[in-house]
């Protein structure tokens, strides 16, 4: 094979190229590289003109280097990308590119090395793939939107449709539409004011609020986010994050308004465990039922004080037929009602004392002051009312 001659000025600019070039037959062999060839391939010139060009690659592209010679045998040209392989197995992606001498049967080439390039590409290309799987992965919709009241979105993930039943193309640049249009009327000035208040300060905002999703289910979202400003300080955007929490919303709703039947029922207990009974004017009656503790004491004596002065009772029945024991507190609780009763005018009397009551109060030296007893509350009743009609009876 004849080589195309070259005088000493284009063999010294060959050799001090910048740029990896050598020469290679139509067949891929090798005749010359220079330098900077040798360093990016990690091999002499000796070891390339031996390997010849296509065994620099991997073997899954050696038949696209060689359809790539062939092509360019009979187009005057030579182009491909693809990387080559040093002897580490490092990659280095290359850019060949060049011109045939049909008449020798050879190709000058130059190999553009675009390694760093391609790492940044596929770094890039990673980083995008990463982001897309955790957003995908996201509970939620991360948006970046602008500062309008239609919220109109520049970014909206895939979550979006999961989040509203709206996608992607239909939420961005209001295509279908506004963002800001799910939002429920009742909820959107209060949205709008809390993220402007953010926004004023350079905070970020959490709030939450109700939207209307494509189904036209009403659902509850909480959203965090802040706003983006330039370096002269300039709001160009606000980026953050939407959930889906109508679940949390609900459970709580149901949790308040079972916390608030409890509360109800818990007043009507106290009011049951409190029957306090106007049985003839001036005369009334509590049935002590169950423990008397502090707090039902304290109750107790509220309550029936209240009604004392409410109605202008003069007589007060404290009936005990359903207590069984008591204790030197409940004693002491007794004692404390009938006197307070008795500071208000009122005559006090107990009825129904059980026996073992009855010896409990005695054990206990429980001063009564002087307070009637009755065998049982009607009894009690019966006194008391003949009391109240004599009074009404005595000439004044």
């Amino acid at each position: 094979m004849t080589m195309p001659s070259r005088d000493a000025s284009a063999e010294r600019f060959f050799r001090f190229q910048s740029a990896p070039c050598l020469e290679v037959d139509f067949d891929g062999g090798i005749f010359c590289a220079n330098p900077v060839f040798c360093q990016v391939a990690g091999r002499s010139e000796d070891e390339l003109q031996a390997a010849g060009l296509v065994a620099l690659f991997a073997p899954d592209v050696r038949a696209e280097v060689t359809a790539a010679l062939a092509r360019g045998a009979t187009r005057d040209v030579v182009s491909f990308d693809l990387p080559l392989v040093r002897p580490e197995g490092e990659l280095r992606w290359l850019e060949w590119r060049g011109v045939s001498f049909p008449e020798h049967r050879l190709f000058r080439m130059v190999a553009h090395d675009v390694t760093a390039l391609w790492r940044a590409e596929a770094e890039a290309r990673e980083r995008e793939r990463f982001l897309g799987t955790l957003l995908g992965n996201l509970p939620g919709m991360v948006y970046r939107c602008r500062n309008d009241p239609h919220w109109t979105m520049d970014f909206v993930s895939a979550g979006c449709e999961a989040l509203c039943g709206y996608g992607v193309d239909e939420l961005l640049e209001n295509a279908q539409i506004s963002y800001g249009d799910l939002i429920h009327p009742e909820d959107r000035d209060r949205v709008w004011d809390e993220i402007q208040a953010a926004i004023e300060v350079r905070a970020s905002y959490h709030l939450s609020y109700r939207i209307r999703a494509k189904s036209g289910e009403e659902r509850w979202v909480e959203e965090q986010g802040r706003g983006v400003f330039d370096t002269s300080g300039v709001l160009i955007a606000l980026e953050g994050f939407n959930t889906d929490v109508t679940a949390r919303m609900l459970a709580q709703k149901d949790v308040e308004a079972k916390l608030r039947v409890i509360a109800e029922q818990k007043e009507q207990i106290q009011h049951l465990s409190l029957p306090i009974i106007e049985v003839w004017d001036g005369v009334i009656t509590l049935p002590v039922v169950g423990a008397l503790d502090d707090q039902r004491a304290e109750r107790i004596m509220q309550g029936l004080l209240d009604t004392v002065v409410r109605t202008q009772s003069q007589h007060v029945i404290i009936d005990l037929t359903a207590v069984e024991d008591v204790d030197g507190a409940v004693a002491e609780h007794i004692v404390r009602i009938l006197r307070a009763v008795r500071l208000l005018g009122a005559e006090g009397a107990l009825s129904g004392i059980q026996p073992r009551v009855a010896q409990a109060l005695v054990a206990l030296s429980a001063e009564l002051g002087g307070v009637r007893t009755w065998p049982d509350l009607r009894a009690a009743l019966r006194a008391c009312m003949r009391a109240s009609a004599r009074a009404v009876a005595r000439p004044r």
